[in-house]
């Protein structure tokens, strides 16, 4: 598939997943319920200033509150269906989807799978965590290039021992983003790139990646 059809993928399944949850149900993201990712979402695509504390820095207080205040509009099930209309019509951050393919698949597809596993993750309702979804025909691999461009920038400070990314199946296979120093043994983290990505992302207890 192309970088625009792998993003749309990944939107229509954020998408589904925010809908099949309804606006109160818990994500991954801690504090966030699915109405503030709904609010998260419309802000970033249609205010993208208004969103740009979302990662801290000195805007983050002003990004809470209006996220905040959106999220607690959409806590009736029409209105939260509608904002949910409205981002589906956006046209993507900064307007990438039809004029920037290739920076949209960096800026974009990472986000959206994230997100829609910070849905899908949260409260399973049996207790148990639900099966992979099945990804469009290579996701995988522009996850892999895209993590080991940004591992390193991503995790670099948290291992600073030493970091190695294991995906077994694809090439390469092995990925060093940070070589352990002498007398250090880097930590080692194997799983699909899907799975490396969420644990690098602060998802470990929900991703399925081996530590080593």
């Amino acid at each position: 598939m192309t970088s625009s059809a792998l993003v749309t993928s990944e939107r229509t399944a954020l998408l589904e997943a925010l809908a099949a949850a309804g606006p109160s149900v818990p994500t991954l993201c801690e504090g966030w319920e699915t109405r503030h990712m709904a609010a998260h979402l419309l802000l970033r695509e249609s205010k993208p200033t208004l969103a740009a504390g979302v990662v801290g820095g000195p805007l983050e207080a002003r990004t809470e509150r209006h996220t905040n205040q959106l999220a607690d509009e959409l806590t009736g099930q029409r209105r939260y269906e509608k904002a949910l209309r409205d981002f589906e019509a956006l046209p993507g951050y900064l307007h990438m989807r039809t004029r920037f393919p290739g920076l949209d698949e960096a800026m974009n597809l990472v986000e959206y799978f994230v997100h829609t596993e910070d849905v899908r993750r949260a409260a399973p309702a049996d207790g148990e965590q639900p099966s992979p979804r099945a990804l469009a025909e290579g996701l995988q691999e522009k996850m892999w290039k895209v993590l080991r461009a940004r591992a390193r920038l991503m995790a670099g400070k948290k291992y600073p021992q030493g970091l190695v990314l294991e995906a077994p199946g694809y090439s390469p296979a092995v990925h060093t983003v940070l070589a352990p120093s002498a007398g250090q043994v880097a930590t080692v983290l194997t799983g699909e790139p899907g799975e490396l990505v969420l644990y690098l992302f602060g998802r470990e207890a929900a991703a399925r990646v081996e530590v080593s």
